[in-house]
């Protein structure tokens, strides 16, 4: 059977595929919950924290990685990044949040390599920014 007015041929037949069904499909969404051969990056990583004047700094793994874009970034893991990061400029993010915010206080740390700047976080609200 024909739509003339689409020029397209729908089949009445139950066992003849539907022109739509039989459509490539990619990986992603292939039938019957097949794997994709494409590999994953489900690492799991950790936030890395560290305490300092009643403080806890925190950097999530999404800002680690953006410790990769930092000069002599290379050759260390994210982690030890995120460790020398806290070390180094510890007294900096105390100074930029004492007046705003008492300890103690879980604050996370999203970094900005590009603008080489750290947006201090406290709940959704940024409570002090350091340059570096």
């Amino acid at each position: 059977m024909s739509d003339p007015e689409n020029g397209v041929r729908q089949s009445t037949d139950p066992a003849e595929p539907d022109a739509a069904a039989s459509a490539p499909r990619s990986e992603a969404a292939a039938p019957g919950g097949r794997p994709s051969s494409r590999p994953t990056l489900s690492v799991e990583r950790s936030p890395v924290v560290r305490e300092q004047a009643g403080y806890s700094f925190q950097l999530e793994p999404p800002d680690l990685a953006n410790l990769r874009e930092l000069p002599d970034a290379r050759g260390k893991t994210d982690e030890e990044l995120g460790r020398e990061f806290l070390e180094t400029h510890g007294d900096r993010l105390v100074a930029a949040i004492a007046e705003d915010l008492p300890a103690p206080a879980l604050v996370r740390v999203l970094v900005d390599p590009y603008s080489r700047q750290a947006f201090l976080a406290f709940g959704n609200r940024v409570r002090g920014i350091v340059s570096f």
